[in-house]
């Protein structure tokens, strides 16, 4: 990575920059990737029907990680209903709002689905959330197996949480640079699929005359995985299963560092963050939760206080790697992410996020009609203030995009 010019975005950068070399962030790395494999080992003997593959993914193996490494994302694939022609995408009937980002999935191999009968509805699909209530009970079971032979540095304390989606491990690192340092690692459960989705619009986008065609082509020859979930596309409690393209999404950003290692994709990602992370306050959505257009609501939460039913929404970070994506999309030349265009790239960036919010439309990079935050399947949501606060980084940073400081 070239010297950054501009004083205000080597400062950004500086902020999201750590020593990904030094040796204890990598002895850190290799305790948590030991003891993720471990317990995926001892759950595949312990359970054979949860019987997996370990795949890595997340912000800390695209290298976007900022700040430090105290977050890690681990896929756990399980493998007999990876295998092709085993599992089939059911789309979820009756919903107010059609989302392709969330399906479920029915086991079409007669013997499999014997095994699996105690995970499978009535209507024959695939219960996720009893799946991960079981994965949750088998990785605590693991860990306090392993508990004696964890990393020295490692805290035989921990916490194991079952959120909407991952299972979660709270984890104390005691190093010598990392001081009583927590670490959580998200562990997905999920189901490896061939192919690629029919509601996708990506091959219509490109053809073999689009500069990235060879590496978007490649990016998709991996299939895409199925996620365990227990809340759907409105935000409420909904076990289904949620598409994830983190393993094409992992190839892209690998192609853009190896065949370009000097220009400023990834840099741009970063700075983005830091900018999230420093006015994530501000960067919020709030969902509400009461129906006030009926007169008796209103007067019956008359005096409430609103943070009793305004649900908020944290501005997730996956936003901006998603709109990263379409941005690198429409300037796929190397000519437009040099250094001297960065500040151009981040407003864009901006630009590009703040009209998707405006239009109450954030989409996937991948499928059109699977949106990141789905207003249509949810309460009226208020976006005023997350809205005011893009203006502001919008026009702070359009004067960079002019500045020669």
């Amino acid at each position: 990575m070239p010297q950054i010019r501009n004083k205000l975005l080597r400062g950004l950068y500086a902020e999201a920059e750590f020593d990904r070399e030094h040796d204890e962030v990598n002895e850190i790395e290799a305790a948590v990737r030991h003891l993720v494999n471990e317990i995926a080992e001892t759950i595949s003997e312990k359970e054979p029907l949860f019987n997996n593959t370990v795949l890595q993914s997340g912000s800390f193996y695209e290298d976007l990680k900022v700040e430090g490494p105290n977050e890690f994302d681990f896929m756990l694939c399980l493998e007999n209903l990876s295998q092709p022609d085993v599992c089939e995408v059911k789309e979820i009937p009756f919903r107010s709002v059609r989302d392709p980002g969330y399906v479920h999935v029915q086991v079409k191999d007669s013997g499999l689905r014997r095994r699996w009968q105690g995970y499978i509805s009535k209507k024959e699909n695939l219960k996720p959330k009893p799946m991960l209530e079981k994965f949750q009970a088998l990785v605590n079971d693991a860990l306090v197996e392993k508990r004696e032979h964890f990393h020295k540095k490692l805290s035989t304390n921990f916490e194991v949480e079952l959120r909407k989606i991952p299972v979660t491990l709270k984890l104390v690192w005691n190093g010598t640079k990392y001081q009583n340092y927590e670490i959580s690692v998200d562990l997905v459960l999920c189901i490896r699929m061939a192919g690629w989705p029919n509601d996708s619009d990506v091959n219509k986008r490109y053809n073999r005359f689009h500069p990235s065609y060879e590496m978007i082509r490649n990016a998709t020859q991996d299939g895409y995985h199925l996620i365990a979930s227990c809340i759907g596309e409105s935000g409420k409690p909904r076990p289904c299963w949620r598409l994830s393209f983190s393993r094409a999404e992992g190839i892209l950003l690998q192609h853009l560092s190896e065949m370009s290692p000097l220009l400023v994709h990834k840099t741009a990602v970063k700075i983005l963050k830091v900018l999230r992370k420093k006015n994530e306050s501000e960067l919020c959505l709030y969902e509400v939760e009461p129906d006030f257009s009926d007169p008796d609501v209103v007067l019956e939460y008359l005096g409430v206080p609103e943070s009793s039913y305004v649900i908020t929404w944290a501005f997730h970070s996956y936003i901006l790697k998603t709109m990263f994506l379409h941005e690198w999309f429409e300037y796929p030349e190397d000519s437009h992410w040099t250094q001297e265009k960065l500040a151009r790239r981040i407003h864009s960036i901006l630009e590009r996020i703040f009209k998707s919010l405006s239009k109450k439309d954030i989409r996937s990079f991948w499928l059109p009609e699977y949106k990141l935050f789905n207003f249509r399947a949810r309460r009226p949501t208020r976006t005023k203030a997350c809205e005011d606060k893009l203006s502001s980084l919008i026009t702070n940073f359009a004067a960079l995009t002019v500045s020669k400081s």
